[in-house]
């Protein structure tokens, strides 16, 4: 039976590279003499856990197998946002209808831009895809809170 592996969790940020590069291929990137030692690092209930150093390591192999982001910089980056994040309101349907009215703004926007030149549009883009994110990691703190019991 497959181990569920939680989003934004590490051990999910090493499959996902691992389904991209091969796990033999992760295994020799980080200098682990066994694939098995790698993939204990991506079971949730194994109690060893990736170096920092690997997970760099990891990354740039990643990027450099023609990826389009290093994960587990990323990973990082949102974990710590929503670590710090405040969350008062813990309505997901409002927050659902914000990220819908967001997300819908960056769409539009990044069509305007796919057909336009113009630096404006183009920053208009950039504008709009970062305030669609940031809704949508308020919402993703909302619903952590409320998992962890924090919300309630």
């Amino acid at each position: 039976m497959t181990k569920i592996r939680e989003p934004l969790t590490y051990e999910r940020t090493l499959t996902t590279i691992a389904q991209v590069i091969g796990w033999d291929r992760c295994a020799a990137i980080c200098g682990v003499k066994s694939v098995e030692a790698v993939r204990r690092w991506s079971d949730p209930d194994c109690e060893t856990e990736i170096r920092l150093i690997d997970a760099e390591r990891l990354d740039r192999a990643f990027l450099d197998h023609g990826g389009d982001h290093a994960p587990f910089h990323r990973l990082h980056g949102l974990r710590l946002d929503l670590a710090g994040r405040d969350a008062p309101d813990l309505c997901l349907a409002g927050l659902a209808g914000s990220s819908a009215k967001e997300t819908g703004e960056a769409i539009a926007a990044i069509i305007a831009a796919a057909s336009c030149t113009d630096i404006r549009t183009t920053r208009r883009a950039r504008k709009e895809v970062h305030d669609a994110i940031d809704m949508l990691k308020t919402a993703l703190a909302a619903i952590e809170r409320r998992e962890t019991g924090e919300g309630k």
